[in-house]
């Protein structure tokens, strides 16, 4: 699973005349009112680029104090950017970041819920409005999903995530249903294809649907670059999915290898040696990852006079990070450091946790496992 900002701008206010915005201004403002169960604080802020693209690792930019349940703030921009804001002036004491588009000449009415905003404004933030409630009216039913996974059987996983999946597929038709008739609207434009689940394909939703004042208006320069992107991210996908087939099941493993402080360390120093062994692809970021490594240690203590290995393969995260990890969870087993894309992109692997079962030849037995599934399938494999 890839890092990902909380991107939920949920609902819309109700809103009278709206203030007209001023397209040649480089002016944005931000207009926010907190709900009553919110209270006020400081929040930091957090600027993008013209790619819609921000990075919350760096130092804040600004701030912005709340009094009396209302704020203001405005940017002075030369472009549509994004901010990302967050309560506190620690990320490990926030209880929230939000991240949201910011446009030049226009204002945004934004009112502070216990899990969203409510976002309205002017003409941008108005035209997104109808997209918005969209997804607000799905985005509690996927919460409830991602809770309900937990700990259910693979059967019962397999029943939710058909109904995740059937929501996510039937909110982006009704987008992509509403642009094609609203085909000016660059708020609806840009807000569908940052916020829905899958993107909309970008190729559809600026190639063919988007009317040409959006293509070359504002958003231009994003446009080409989501374009690019897809394109990029298309190419990416059939190497994948070539390389997802080359590691099947049945196939004998790939190797690879990963440099870190000096020394080199290939999967085959573990695989193909005459043990079973389960790697896990895992990186210290992933929630999910931390949660199902107490189980691998588990099977790994249980079975390693059995003839199993365990290894554990950090990517796309900072070897410290890794290292930390290891040592806060009490890890026993044997890990390759600072594989970043190592590993991964050679069997396939588009979401951690990821863990495969080799057999003492090398030979893939198992893929995806997770929970109850890892034992049951090392006692299949191991005849006990």
């Amino acid at each position: 699973m890839n890092k990902k900002l909380l991107h939920i701008m949920c609902g819309a206010l109700s809103v009278g005349l709206l203030a007209s915005c001023n397209q040649n201004s480089k002016t944005f403002i931000l207009e926010g009112t907190l709900s009553e169960e919110n209270n006020d604080s400081v929040y930091v802020v957090f600027i993008g680029n013209e790619n819609l693209v921000n990075d919350t690792k760096r130092t804040p930019d600004d701030t912005i104090v709340v009094k009396d349940k209302k704020f203001n703030y405005s940017l002075e921009l030369d472009y549509p950017t994004v901010i990302c804001l967050r309560e506190g002036l620690e990320k490990k004491t926030s209880r929230w970041q939000y991240d949201m588009v910011v446009v030049p000449g226009e204002t945004a009415k934004v009112k502070v819920c216990a899990e969203w905003l409510e976002v309205d404004g002017t003409k941008f933030y108005h035209q997104a409005s109808y997209i918005s409630k969209l997804l607000a009216n799905t985005r509690k039913r996927d919460s409830e999903l991602m809770k309900e996974l937990r700990g259910k059987s693979e059967a019962e996983q397999d029943s939710l995530w058909n109904e995740y999946d059937k929501i996510l597929y039937d909110r982006d038709n009704k987008s992509v249903d509403y642009l094609i008739s609203h085909n000016s609207e660059e708020g609806a434009f840009i807000y569908t294809y940052r916020y829905t689940a899958n993107y909309q394909k970008a190729s559809k939703l600026f190639d063919t649907i988007a009317a040409p004042e959006i293509k070359k208006g504002r958003f231009a320069h994003f446009i080409e670059y989501a374009l690019e992107k897809e394109r990029q991210d298309k190419e990416y996908a059939a190497k994948m999915a070539e390389n997802l087939e080359n590691t099947a099941v049945g196939k004998m493993f790939t190797d690879f290898a990963v440099e870190y402080n000096g020394k080199t360390t290939k999967l085959s120093d573990y695989v193909g040696k005459g043990q079973y062994v389960l790697v896990d692809f895992w990186a210290s970021w992933c929630g999910p990852c931390r949660a199902e490594i107490p189980n691998l240690i588990a099977v790994y203590n249980k079975y390693k006079d059995k003839n199993l290995n365990v290894l554990g393969v950090a990517v796309g995260d900072k070897p410290e990070d890794s290292e930390q990890a290891i040592e806060e969870m009490g890890v026993n087993y044997p890990q390759i450091i600072n594989a970043q894309d190592n590993g991964a992109e050679e069997y396939g692997v588009q979401g951690i946790p990821h863990v495969i079962l080799f057999g003492p030849d090398g030979t893939i037995l198992e893929r995806g496992l997770f929970g109850d599934g890892v034992e049951s399938a090392v006692r299949k494999h191991l005849g006990l």
